[in-house]
């Protein structure tokens, strides 16, 4: 290590020392690279960090301020504390920390042991190993660094963390979402929380920003049904997925259609039957919006049921079979149908899910049965189908025109 190195480390540990209640040092690791080691108050937690991350962070440490009870920052570096649903902490921070996000100037990443988030809770003293309560260990942020001094809003980047913490949510299989700071002041002496060690370096999965979901609305419900434990709560908030994009679907259907009766040769006259075809077109339109008609609606335009009838309970399959005149022995998810009957397999489907919701939100006492509803012991079943078309809706929306797009 050249001497103007180890006088920068030297001057930062000092400021450590002195404003943080930290102590830094450098130390060899198996490879035989120099890496810095921070230690946290007396609280037994360290980090640690390669020279060059360390170096990057005490750039500006000068400016580390704490936003909210999330977030703190410096000039270049904002780090918010998240958590998962997913059970098996090492495990859940190892496969967090593959995948970088990169924008225009900034890159977000998830963090464990977030080191300005433990520095913040070191100078606060908002730590106590009584309690098993570290200053940066446990902790997982989301963090945005930017390359320069050209930053996001505020709005942005909550914006920006929402579409990421959404897509982390999906590659892992359990909700992360934005979390708080412990206050060692309010927790108990039963209180606490799980020791989580230094993951082992991986391989970064590089995701361009721009390639995510926009939608940050439909984003938030969808992180928000992987986190609900009962089932349907969780159907429900699937189902708003598809009731929040109904309209956009319901719109370029309305305009598809327009499109191709105002663009009909010359040679068919514009005669009241032509003027009555539009008036359809608009009366269909508001149809497609109503609670009966807008699940089937999404479901022809958008979706594909067969690979995902496997979810549906063995009584409403026969029920369909039953219906499209076939065998009680078809391979719903294999066989080839017809227009009209592909058509009818669709609207069973919506049948089946706008009937169970109802079933859910309704009072027993003001709810007539349809036939069509999903037994409340195969809704985690249902909710594998509700999840994929969850899914599959965020995709389509974010495929559509600006003008067509919620």
């Amino acid at each position: 290590m050249d001497n103007n190195l180890e006088g920068q480390l030297n001057a930062h540990f000092e400021t450590l020392s002195e404003f943080y209640n930290s102590e830094g040092e450098c130390e060899v690791d198996d490879s035989g690279h120099v890496v810095i080691k921070v230690y946290m108050t007396d609280e037994c937690d360290d980090v640690r960090l390669s020279v060059n991350s360390f170096l990057d962070y005490m750039s500006d440490l000068r400016t580390l301020r704490r936003v909210d009870n999330t977030t703190v920052r410096t000039k270049h570096v904002r780090q918010t504390i998240i958590d998962t649903s997913k059970h098996g902490s090492e495990y859940v921070a190892e496969l967090l920390s593959r995948y970088v996000y990169t924008g225009q100037n900034f890159q977000v990443r998830a963090v464990d042991h977030p080191f300005l988030v433990g520095l913040q809770n070191a100078k606060d003293g908002n730590c106590d190993d009584n309690y098993l309560i570290w200053p940066c260990s446990g902790y997982l942020a989301i963090e945005i660094k930017y390359s320069d001094d050209n930053k996001l809003t505020k709005q942005e980047e909550n914006s920006v963390i929402r579409r990421v913490l959404y897509d982390l949510t999906r590659k892992v299989g359990g909700a992360v979402f934005v979390s708080e700071f412990l206050d060692v002041y309010e927790l108990s002496e039963e209180t606490e929380k799980e020791y989580l060690s230094s993951s082992a370096q991986v391989e970064k999965t590089v995701i361009d920003i721009e390639t995510l979901p926009r939608s940050v609305e439909m984003l938030d419900l969808y992180r928000q049904s992987k986190e609900i434990l009962n089932p349907e709560l969780a159907f429900l908030h699937y189902y708003k997925i598809i009731e929040y994009v109904s309209p956009a679907v319901a719109k370029k259907k309305a305009i598809e259609q327009l499109y191709h009766q105002i663009n009909l040769p010359p040679t068919v006259a514009r005669d009241y039957q032509y003027m009555d075809a539009i008036l359809n077109v608009a009366s269909q339109y508001r149809d497609d919006q109503k609670d009966d008609y807008l699940m089937n609606n999404v479901i022809q335009e958008c979706l594909d049921v067969k690979p995902e009838l496997g979810h549906l309970p063995d009584l409403l399959l026969s029920q369909i079979r039953n219906n499209l005149g076939v065998a009680a022995d078809t391979d719903l998810k294999t066989i080839a149908l017809d227009d009209n009957k592909e058509c009818s397999l669709k609207k069973q489907v919506a049948s089946v899910l706008y009937s169970t919701r109802n079933s859910i939100v309704h009072a027993k006492a003001n709810y007539t049965p349809t036939g069509w509803e999903c037994p409340k012991s195969c809704l985690s079943e249902v909710n594998e189908m509700m999840d994929s078309f969850a899914l599959k809706m965020i995709e389509w929306n974010d495929a559509q025109p600006e003008s067509i797009r919620v």
